[in-house]
């Protein structure tokens, strides 16, 4: 029996949306918020699944690529865990995300290109496939095609939700490699068949959406989305979500950057949920659906929540009016006054 690895990730809540959706779905919409996992993002159940595998294995040196989240929890997971972690990242990757791993003790690599260029993305993988072919150490890409047991652990977000609301018609996911969306969308087709699983992608790094929308195999794009979470400029397991789309019947959504960040907005402002960019473009994605008519009045819509706000505190601090500076003692109730009228 290998050792049980956790740190108490999974069984995330399902919350019922208080304003947002009485506006679009008269009141049937539904926040899964995998963003309270322990490292802040569902890439925790991929993680606690991989690195039981890999220590079962012997495995005490793991190398990942991440666009943050799976580096910050790879990096807290290895350090509970007592193996050594290093992380290839995007050069303009989110500060905090990078504060999240080299607290952890994760050795960080920040590459130009990476996660934008495909050239320079595809080039690096072939590094780390070549360095890790050699047994000292394990690649670890929350993906199917790099990690499909580490993969599994995913598939449990869609059980919980069939468990938590039975009568769920239409799931949403955020893709960015499409590991995530194909996971759910496989899960979803065991447990509640008559359920749809839409993918939500950026316009921006459209591998998934130009598939869909063209009718032809996954290619290399060049990625221009300021999602960092989302963006996955070749494929990974796009070919996968594109397949599983085909047969599960879902839809594919491509959103704008700016309805992405207006829909993290709506989400801190009405809902009172913290979340990050690529944590909101599901909503933006359900929003899409509504106008476009996939969605029914009262059909029950449940969107994924895939990362904490404190991952990307620009973007959060995007959304902030400045307070303004000190007041004197006898000036607070002229200030309530005027913020009141």
């Amino acid at each position: 029996m290998g050792r049980r690895v956790t740190m108490g990730e999974g069984g995330t809540p399902l919350v019922e949306s208080c304003r947002i959706g009485a506006k679009l779905l008269g009141a049937r919409l539904a926040f899964k918020l995998e963003m309270v996992n322990p490292t802040g993002s569902y890439k925790d159940r991929f993680i606690a699944a991989e690195l039981e595998h890999l220590l079962a294995r012997g495995v005490r040196v793991c190398v990942a690529t991440s666009s943050g989240n799976t580096g910050a929890s790879l990096a807290a997971y290895c350090a509970r865990y007592g193996l050594a972690c290093a992380i290839v990242v995007n050069a303009d990757a989110p500060a905090a995300k990078l504060l999240q791993m080299e607290a952890h003790g994760a050795r960080l690599l920040r590459v130009t290109g990476f996660a934008t260029s495909p050239e320079v993305t595809e080039a690096v993988f072939a590094d780390l496939r070549e360095f890790t072919d050699g047994g000292r150490a394990a690649l670890v890409v929350s993906a199917f095609r790099y990690c499909p047991v580490g993969m599994e652990g995913v598939k449990a977000i869609a059980r919980e939700i069939v468990a938590q609301a039975p009568d769920v018609a239409h799931v949403f996911a955020p893709v960015g490699g499409g590991g995530l969306f194909a996971a759910v969308s496989a899960e979803m087709r065991r447990n509640s068949p008559g359920a749809r699983v839409h993918a939500v992608q950026p316009n921006g790094c459209p591998t998934v959406l130009n598939a869909v929308r063209l009718s032809k195999s996954v290619e290399p794009v060049e990625s221009a989305t300021r999602l960092s979470g989302l963006s996955v400029p070749f494929d990974i397991d796009a070919s996968l979500a594109v397949r599983m789309l085909r047969e599960g019947g879902g839809e594919a959504f491509g959103v704008d950057d700016t309805e992405v960040f207006e829909a993290q907005r709506e989400m801190l402002r009405e809902e009172g949920i913290y979340c990050e960019p690529a944590g909101a473009a599901a909503l933006a994605g359900a929003r899409r659906a509504v106008a476009s008519g996939v969605v029914k009045p009262g059909e029950r819509c449940v969107c994924l929540v895939t990362g904490h706000g404190s991952k990307d505190t620009a973007s959060v601090q995007s959304h902030i009016t400045p307070a303004g500076g000190p007041l004197a003692p006898d000036a607070v109730q002229q200030a309530l006054r005027e913020w009141i009228a």
